[in-house]
Order: C-alpha cells, then sequence, then structure tokens
C-alpha cells in the first residue's frame, strides 16, 4: 500500500511535469498509436528511478508494480523499457527546460569537469559491439577506458549548468572552448587539464575569469584566493558520484546504442528534476 505522503508526492511531480510538457507542447509531437504510458508520466517514472536509487529497468518494473500499481497502467516488462528509450528524447527537452531554469539562478562561480563513461570493462573492449560506432578508448587519472566523456558544468549547490556527451577521446579544453561560449561575467574554475592561453583570452573576451590548478611544471604562484578557488572543484566530483553510485549512471547493461542513450538521458533528468524539487 503506498502511504498519502508518496501518493501526493507522485500526483503533484506529475502535475509539475504535466504542466511543462503542456508549455513545450510536446505531447503534440507523439503521433502514432496512443502508448500505455504517455511522457509526463514516463518523466515521473524517471524521477522515481533516481528517488529511490533504482540501477535497472528490470528494479524500478517491480518498484511499480509493488508500491504504484495503481498510479500508473504498466505494459509488460518489454514494452516498458521500449517505452522509456522512446521517450528519451522527449525527456532530454524537459532536461533541458531545466538546465535553463538553472542557468538563470546560477552564482557567479561556475565549476567544470569532466568523467569517463565506460560502455564495457577492458577485457570484454575486443567483444563489444554495441556502442563500437560511438566508443573509443582514452586514458583518464585512473587508467585507460573505452566508451564516452561526460562534460558537466555546475553551481556551487550542485545544480547542473550545461552537460555535453562526446567519445572518450575528445580533450577537455575543446569543451571549454564552446562553453565559454554559452557563458559571461563567471568565474570558471577547473583542474590543470584546462590550463590554457587561448582559453585564458577566449575567457576575458566574454568578461569571464578562468582559475585553473598548476601543473607540476608551471612556476606560476597561486594566490589563497585562487587556492580557495580550486578547492570548490570537489562539488563536481559528489555529483559524478551521485550519478555514478547511487543512480547507475555507469553501465554495461543496454543492447542498444538508444539504450545506453536513453539511459543516459534518464539518469541525469532524475537527478535534475530531484534536486530542483528538493
Amino acid at each position: 500500500m503506498n502511504t498519502l505522503s508518496e501518493i501526493n508526492s507522485v500526483v503533484e511531480v506529475f502535475t509539475m511535469l504535466d504542466d511543462l510538457n503542456a508549455l513545450l507542447k510536446l505531447n503534440k509531437q507523439i503521433s502514432g498509436r496512443k502508448p500505455s504510458l504517455n511522457l509526463s508520466e514516463a518523466a515521473t517514472i524517471s524521477l522515481l528511478k533516481a528517488r529511490y536509487n533504482i540501477q535497472t529497468w528490470k528494479g524500478l518494473y517491480q518498484l511499480l508494480g509493488d508500491k504504484f500499481r495503481g498510479d500508473f497502467n504498466l505494459p509488460s516488462y518489454k514494452s516498458f523499457v521500449l517505452l522509456m528509450n522512446q521517450s528519451a528524447k522527449y525527456i532530454l527537452v524537459l532536461l533541458n527546460a531545466f538546465l535553463q531554469i538553472n542557468r538563470k539562478k546560477s552564482g557567479v562561480i561556475k565549476l567544470i569537469d569532466s568523467t569517463p563513461l565506460p560502455v564495457c570493462r577492458n577485457y570484454n573492449i575486443s567483444r563489444h559491439k554495441t556502442m563500437r560506432p560511438l566508443a573509443t578508448r582514452s586514458r583518464s587519472t585512473k587508467g585507460w577506458f573505452y566508451g564516452l566523456k561526460l562534460h558537466l558544468v555546475s553551481d556551487l549547490n550542485g545544480n547542473i549548468l550545461y552537460i555535453k556527451f562526446t567519445t572518450a577521446n575528445v580533450g577537455d579544453r575543446a569543451i571549454l572552448d564552446k562553453v565559454l561560449d554559452k557563458i559571461k561575467d563567471s568565474i570558471v574554475v577547473a583542474d590543470a587539464g584546462y590550463c590554457s592561453k587561448s582559453l585564458d583570452h577566449k575567457a576575458n573576451k566574454n568578461h569571464n575569469i578562468l582559475i585553473t590548478a598548476l601543473r607540476k611544471n608551471m612556476k606560476k604562484m597561486a594566490s589563497y584566493l585562487d587556492i580557495c578557488l580550486l578547492n570548490l572543484r570537489s562539488r563536481v566530483e559528489v555529483i559524478f558520484s551521485i550519478l555514478k553510485e547511487r543512480l547507475n549512471l555507469e553501465t554495461s547493461l543496454p543492447r542498444s546504442i538508444n539504450g545506453y542513450i536513453s539511459h543516459y538521458i534518464h539518469v541525469i533528468f532524475g537527478y535534475v528534476v530531484k534536486k530542483a524539487i528538493s
């Protein structure tokens, strides 16, 4: 049996997402046979996955059947997974709407970092076929991996402002170069991998200040303020930790490219909305 608070929470979240869908006119974009779950329901289910820290679609399907049977018209498990994967492109639009809201209320200080997203274990690279068109090999601080890379910009409160998925061999500075075109009047804090004189000049053009950690071979002295700002980089690591360890962003279970991409979208959407309404 659902508790009254759980029911009210689900209804409130569904109403909020349904209103946002209506505002963005997403429901009108969906054509064809009416699915068992509409977009607002799929988005609510995605948020429930994050709220209960469910790592797999199977675990989520069982949770919905046990606790929320009366709230959703669940199809078969196979159809459920298919519907959730198909809804990802519309949920991505919702995600971008929440990111825009986060950017409007973000402060001056912005943190940028990236994290590897292996699609399989290293000893399975030669046999892995699903993500072969997109995945590449690269090296991180933890060693070699095969997969993608997630680039992320956040504020000091753990709100995600920008996300970008790339192949593993794309450099961090190339992404920062694009980010600097989108922000202004900000202090951007990054690690030593983002060090670049050209990026410093580009940041200044938009009235930004780029603060990066110093490499061992650099003779420049960091000020006390620089050190305080650089110590804030751990807040991005906290976001990566939640996405990976609690919400299972890093996975090798999907059996299609669409399955991988939709999984990433649902996980990040769940984090962003959960953070926004908490």
